[in-house]
């Protein structure tokens, strides 16, 4: 397993209004520098336009390959309207298109609560909406919490019934906390087909993926070998913008990479 870079793990603005703090083409020289040629992006790295030929033909220069769309769509029909997820399903159909994304990761319907069944019924009917709108497109569902994904056996029930070649789990753990990951990935094992890596200590804080609370070291052997990954959030990242080190972040980027690779063998 060769870790994909995101290019979220290099944005210190993720969590403020701003979301981006420098532009794309800025980093992707020294991505690309640093040996990292397949990338997730960060959707709001794009800009807001639908495409942008700075961007593209950065990738085709630097020989970067952007493999996942990190998309914010949100299929909860309490947060948005059909028309709103109409429009803006045509947008990430479009930006697949001009830049080459393989696969586009969602939430399992951000806000939404399990037990609501009715509510529940309609996230589906709203995948396989996606599904036929992103033919050729491989779907990955991120079992981030604040989602379905809060009940590991709801959201693993959804994608085994919709028999949809096309998706499949993005597995990070839900809750960070060792046995109840260890549950998570046994229980979605056969449906994950990518994982974002990232590890935390038990107050939450961000660190090192051979440090924290989940145990990388016992999880990726479990993973099929065609189960992809990506370094999502790395210590060095996790900074005020006046504060971030691109190239500390990237040697610390090149370094846990190394250690996945070192697991994987």
């Amino acid at each position: 397993m060769d870790p994909f870079l995101h290019t979220i793990a290099l944005e210190p603005a993720r969590w403020t209004p701003q979301r981006t703090s420098r532009a794309l083409v800025s980093i992707l020289p020294s991505i690309a520098a640093a040996g990292f040629h397949r990338i997730e992006v960060f959707e709001p790295h794009l800009t807001d336009a639908t495409s942008s030929p700075e961007i593209r033909d950065a990738f085709r220069s630097l020989d970067l390959s952007p493999e996942i769309l990190s998309s914010y769509v949100n299929l909860n029909p309490a947060k948005t309207s059909s028309a709103a997820l109409d429009a803006t399903v045509e947008v990430i159909r479009e930006r697949i298109a001009y830049y080459g994304f393989r696969r586009v990761r969602i939430f399992p319907g951000s806000g939404m609560n399990p037990a609501d069944k009715p509510a529940t019924a309609v996230f589906v009917q709203r995948l396989e909406r996606l599904v036929a709108s992103l033919k050729g497109t491989e779907i990955l569902l991120e079992t981030h919490d604040g989602s379905l994904a809060d009940d590991p056996e709801t959201i693993t029930r959804i994608v085994r019934d919709l028999h949809a070649p096309s998706v499949g789990l993005l597995y990070q753990p839900t809750f960070f906390d060792t046995e109840r990951a260890l549950r998570q990935l046994d229980l979605q094992l056969p449906f994950i087909r990518h994982v974002h890596l990232q590890n935390r200590r038990p107050d939450r804080s961000i660190t090192l993926l051979r440090d924290g609370v989940i145990p990388w070291d016992r999880i990726i052997p479990k993973l099929d070998q065609n189960v992809t990954a990506t370094l999502e959030f790395i210590p060095a990242g996790i900074c005020p913008v006046e504060k971030f080190d691109l190239a500390a972040a990237l040697l610390q980027a090149q370094s846990e990479a190394a250690y996945i690779r070192e697991l994987s063998k």
